[in-house]
């Protein structure tokens, strides 16, 4: 079903996609996957090991955009009007009279962000498990919906649980019978789910770089997959346009070039599905070119800034219609750098004669946040080690490779499986990436990578001065790692 071609048989150098990955890795992207297609073929497919084409990923807030699809399905069989009232599909949750401003929200305002507001607070502190009863009966002021463009996340999450109240099927399996099975995609995708057992809809689809690439293809074909119309045109047409402005400020902005049906409008005449950490998926109709990546660069929000400026300067406006000349020798460079691809890890210096003396040395912390009472740093050798430490779950180990990645499980126990939302007590724990630089001879960095169904990033830096140790804790991750943020004042445990 993926034919691949070469980057010249798509009209595109394949140096362009060498000096594209070469600016991804000199800015420190953590990037897991990239695809490049033309028509309904690929001219570029690479990942980052371990994840490779059959991993599925965490593909976060692209969810999004399946939502708006599905209602668009929904419209097809008469089941609603995106001009209806979305609280008339919902009485029942809600407590007591409808919010003034609730009985004028429309489903099209949900589709493109431009509603009431939501009025309920994060949905991860709360402890109403259904998202939909407290976007509609929380406490928060409102405005008239129809209005201006502001980013609502549950909203989208409510119109998740409409797909699934009007379908009587999951979101998923709603979309499989309608599109994907149809297509060949998606045959091991999962959705995991909020704590009301609904599907998290504005943020859990978990799917390959492929499905989703095939996902973004069917709507720049205007819903037509095979020659079969699969979803109406004009619904695509109008999801994929610019419905309202969301721009945030005058000046330009490469993504926020308006907004459509839980779909955005970027440079370059495009759509794109946009999820957090760079989980990316950007077509250009014009050019007849879509380009998809998978990444966990939450904390580095120039890295999507950089994808979209490349892509428009270098693919959008230099791609040719036709096929132009092959070039063996870049080629050959290009599949020898995509196989030499291997996840981020932070860089430093390859040893330290500090660290025979670092070595086992107990630190005494004060007290702290985090609830770190101590921490050693033990070696194996120059290569490689464990960061051993205590908090209120008791004695952890983390083990690092000096300027590589150790993969292996983060030890903190009770984040999120299936639900959101939700603290496991059966020992589950997360698949991580840990790698650990010499920054100067006394200053340490150990970076961490989730790598999971959930994505996030933890970097801890340590600063020694005599038997006095510094360190501070940054993470960047949705609702967990929240034990790893903040710093702490250690000394030498005599």
């Amino acid at each position: 079903m993926f034919e691949k071609i070469t980057p010249e048989s798509a009209g595109i150098s394949t140096r362009s996609i060498i000096d594209f990955i070469k600016k991804l890795e000199k800015r420190g992207a953590s990037m897991h996957g990239i695809l490049f297609m033309k028509g309904d073929k690929i001219f570029t497919e690479a990942y980052w090991k371990p994840f490779n084409k059959d991993f599925c990923h965490r593909m976060y807030s692209q969810t999004k955009s399946f939502v708006g699809i599905a209602i668009g399905l929904l419209q097809d069989e008469g089941k609603l009007s995106i001009n209806d009232k979305i609280i008339d599909y919902f009485p029942e949750k809600v407590d007591g009279e409808v919010l003034h401003y609730h009985k004028e929200l429309t489903i099209k305002d949900m589709l493109t962000m431009s509603t009431a507001g939501d009025s309920s607070p994060y949905w991860f502190f709360i402890e109403d498990k259904d998202r939909t009863h407290a976007y509609f009966n929380g406490n928060r002021p409102l405005h008239p919906s129809g209005t201006i463009w502001e980013y609502d996340s549950t909203g989208s999450q409510v119109l998740c649980s409409l797909v699934e109240k009007l379908s009587g099927k999951s979101l998923l399996a709603y979309m499989k019978e309608k599109l994907f099975d149809k297509m060949g995609v998606f045959g091991n995708a999962t959705v995991l789910k909020t704590r009301n057992e609904d599907s998290w809809g504005d943020s859990a689809m978990i799917c390959t770089l492929r499905d989703i690439a095939a996902f973004g293809r069917l709507l720049m074909n205007n819903g037509v997959w095979n020659g079969e119309s699969l979803i109406s045109e004009q619904y695509v047409k109008e999801a994929t346009s610019k419905i309202v402005n969301n721009e945030y400020a005058p000046h330009y902005s490469s993504y926020h070039q308006g907004y459509g049906y839980q779909i955005w409008r970027v440079c370059g005449n495009g759509f794109a599905f946009n999820g957090m950490g760079d989980q990316l998926t950007i077509c250009y109709p014009d050019k007849d070119l879509l380009f998809s990546c998978t990444a966990d660069n939450q904390g580095t929000p120039i890295i999507r800034h950089m994808i979209f400026q490349i892509l428009a300067d270098e693919f959008v406006d230099k791609i040719k219609a036709e096929p132009i000349r092959e070039n063996k020798t870049a080629q050959n460079e290009l599949n020898k750098m995509i196989a030499s691809l291997n996840l981020f890890s932070v860089k430093g210096n390859e040893d330290s004669p500090f660290r025979h003396e670092l070595n086992g040395k107990e630190y005494v912390c004060n007290e702290n946040k985090m609830g770190i009472t101590k921490f050693s740093f033990v070696f194996n050798d120059a290569k490689s080690g464990e960061f051993r430490y205590t908090n209120a779950q008791g004695d952890k180990v983390i083990p690092f490779g000096v300027n590589y990645n150790v993969f292996g499980k983060f030890p903190q126990f009770g984040y999120s499986n299936e639900h959101g939302g939700t603290v496991t007590t059966d020992g589950f724990t997360y698949d991580d990436a840990v790698s650990f630089a010499w920054l100067k001879d006394n200053e340490i960095l150990i970076y961490v990578q989730i790598i999971d169904r959930y994505f996030g990033n933890m970097n801890a830096r340590f600063a020694f001065k005599g038997d006095e140790v510094y360190a501070t804790f940054i993470k960047n991750a949705e609702d967990f790692l929240k034990e790893y943020e903040g710093s702490l004042v250690g000394r030498v445990n005599i």
